[in-house]
């Protein structure tokens, strides 16, 4: 900051300072009430992390609506506080009785008679330099521990003069250890924070989610012997405010330090989350009060597809090891998505294009315009700290979430027309095309991600050995058979489908195997036809399960896990890229005739682009009894897929 900086905000103080000085009390409150609105509406920065904050606590207690309005007054308490800071002088002059109630005065004499000193411990709560009061109605000398200000030594040097004539004696923080200690053993009294512990503080539950806490007053008082005494300062009715000291706190000590020091912080908390529980609008709320904490929260907005729904549950998943090793735990919800009409997704997509540019229309409360009731109820039950969608349909609800919520969005697939800028990583396989996409934003990982690994398909084979017990101590070679259905410009053919069976029937025959398939619900009534057709009684059909008659959730799964080899219809990039993930090898047929007869998409793509590199291999209906061979023989050897270091990578990036 230059000098002249300095020396115009030094100026601008004093100047205010002046001002409030000659205007009676109440007008200069009045005033920074005002001040408050305007800070509130003007400052976005803060009144958004202030909102985030009160999210984090009362998600599901409180409106929208009322967290902002609640907002509101925390900007105007803090800025009324503030008036009364640079009013301190006129305030010791006309009598601190006049704007203080001092409650619990018996608690500081009890604590002062042991001749160990007391320790206030107080939160960024209230006006609490008014506190100074003590200073001039105990016995003992107050002293107040304040942060140097070395960009602004002026501003520094006028506050603590203030603070003095009030009654306090200051402690600069450079030295606050062997101070805080001298003034213990004079038998005096000083005042410590317990929030705001940083990088160094305890992580302890308050309000619903740990945040870091200071835990150096506890410290002193188990060593010391000195009384801790709990206080806390609200704005009451007129101006006046009633300052309580609790009585000293009953500190654990079973000679175990941390955990007393756990345990004793941990109590001192519960006192003051029920204090701001009842009046959260004097809590100092600007900072990040949950930077440092241990939780943290993952939404999930499902926009009714199953595999995009897998997709963002999949990268939670490495979301969750990614934070564990941060030493963070991760709570992960779910809200599916329910539109007012068949208009209002289109409508909400086209709102958020143009809230990128509107910053007043982020706000999470137009969801309700395109969601219904009971679905904006439950996505406004959630603070997330990561907001994970998959698709451009669900683009948007994570787009204004992430932005109220101060939250990390991560956005699988497209977005849309919604800028990809706009999230802080989009994870775009690389079967599709990125466009302008960039890099520093984008994961590219060569399959969609999805849940299969070591531990989820032994979960499923028990769940499907669960409905089937036959398929228990079959040893046999075993051939898993994954069957989708029609879809954009997919049609499946009943003929096609009856060539690619008996291959798989001759193949099954020759090498002694059973065959284990699955339709899904989008497979058409007539290849579900031709299907039980065919296995009825083939005799190493050792499993047919028709989704539409009868749909296991653990099919797929089960299937790949109990599967020597997997054949899968090539329309479904979801069930290649768990296939793939399973380790098992792999055989992709086109549905819709053979590879590259018609112009390529992208999951045309996909497939020949990994056929290429030799993780899967392509196959004709007419020719899968051979490309069966070429496994089984052993003559090709087919790589396996993990993008667990792709995905993790790019996650650690913006954790």
């Amino acid at each position: 900051m230059s000098s002249f900086r300095k020396s115009f905000l030094f100026a601008a103080v004093r100047t205010a300072a002046f001002i409030f000085m000659l205007l009676p009390m109440r007008t200069s409150l009045w005033l920074g009430r005002v001040l408050g609105w305007l800070g509130y509406y003007c400052l976005s920065q803060k009144r958004k992390v202030v909102y985030a904050n009160l999210k984090t606590v009362f998600a599901g207690e409180r409106s929208p609506r009322q967290l902002r309005i609640l907002s509101r007054e925390v900007f105007v308490n803090f800025i009324q506080s503030v008036v009364e800071l640079l009013c301190l002088p006129k305030i010791k002059r006309l009598g601190f009785q006049k704007f203080v109630e001092l409650e619990g005065s018996e608690h500081i004499d009890q604590g002062l008679s042991k001749g160990k000193g007391v320790i206030f411990l107080a939160i960024h709560s209230g006006s609490w330099e008014l506190a100074s009061i003590i200073g001039g109605v105990t016995n003992g000398s107050y002293y107040i521990v304040a942060n140097e200000q070395p960009k602004l030594p002026q501003l520094d040097k006028m506050l603590n003069e203030y603070r003095t004539i009030a009654g306090a004696r200051v402690i600069t923080a450079g030295g606050a250890g062997k101070g805080i200690i001298k003034v213990l053993q004079d038998n005096g009294i000083v005042s410590l924070v317990l929030d705001q512990g940083g990088r160094t503080g305890l992580a302890v539950p308050f309000l619903g989610k740990t945040a870091s806490m200071s835990t150096g007053a506890v410290r002193l008082a188990l060593k010391y012997g000195c009384a801790l005494c709990p206080v806390w300062i609200k704005r009451s009715a007129g101006g006046k405010h009633l300052l309580k000291v609790f009585p000293e706190l009953s500190l654990v000590q079973t000679g175990d330090v941390e955990k007393d020091v756990e345990a004793n912080v941990g109590a001192a908390v519960r006192i003051f989350e029920g204090l701001l529980k009842e009046h959260p609008e004097e809590y100092l709320w600007f900072y990040k009060v949950f930077k440092y904490s241990t939780q943290a929260r993952v939404l999930i907005i499902d926009d009714g597809r199953t595999g995009h729904l897998r997709q963002s549950q999949a990268l939670s998943g490495n979301l969750r090891e990614v934070l564990k090793k941060r030493g963070k735990l991760a709570q992960e919800n779910t809200v599916s998505l329910q539109w007012r009409n068949n208009w209002s997704s289109s409508w909400l997509t086209f709102y958020v294009y143009l809230s990128q540019y509107f910053s007043f229309l982020k706000r999470e409360v137009c969801l309700k315009y395109f969601l219904t009731d009971h679905c904006f109820e439950e996505l406004m039950k959630h603070k997330a700290d990561f907001v994970i969608s998959c698709g451009s349909q669900a683009a948007g609800t994570n787009f204004v979430l992430s932005r109220n919520h101060l939250a990390r969005s991560i956005c699988i697939l497209s977005p849309g027309i919604i800028s990809h800028e706009r999230f802080d990583a989009v994870v775009l396989p690389e079967h599709d095309r990125p466009n302008d996409f960039r890099r520093a934003r984008l994961i590219r990982p060569k399959i969609s991600p999805n849940l299969v690994n070591a531990a989820y398909l032994k979960e499923q084979e028990e769940g499907l050995l669960r409905y089937y017990s036959h398929l228990k101590g079959n040893v046999r070679t075993k051939f898993g058979v994954l069957l989708g259905g029609d879809t954009d410009g997919v049609r499946f053919e009943e003929a096609q489908i009856r060539e690619l069976l008996g291959g798989l029937k001759e193949a099954a025959l020759h090498y002694n195997a059973d065959i284990l398939l699955t339709t899904s619900r989008r497979t058409p009534p007539a290849v579900e036809q031709a299907v039980v057709r065919e296995f009825k009684s083939f005799e190493r059909s050792c499993l047919c399960i028709i989704a539409n008659q009868r749909n296991i959730p653990e099919a797929v799964g089960g299937i790949l896990a109990l599967s020597d080899l997997v054949i899968v219809s090539g329309e479904s990039i979801s069930m290649i890229s768990e296939s793939l993930s399973s380790g098992r090898s792999t055989i992709v047929f086109s549905p819709h005739g053979r590879w590259s007869d018609h112009p390529r998409d992208k999951y045309e793509d996909f497939v020949l682009q990994l056929n290429d590199q030799g993780y899967l291999m392509l196959s004709s209906v007419d020719d899968i009894k051979a490309k069966i061979t070429l496994i089984m023989s052993r003559k090709i050897s087919l790589k396996s897929v993990d993008d667990t270091k792709i995905i993790q990578s790019g996650l650690e990036a913006i954790v």
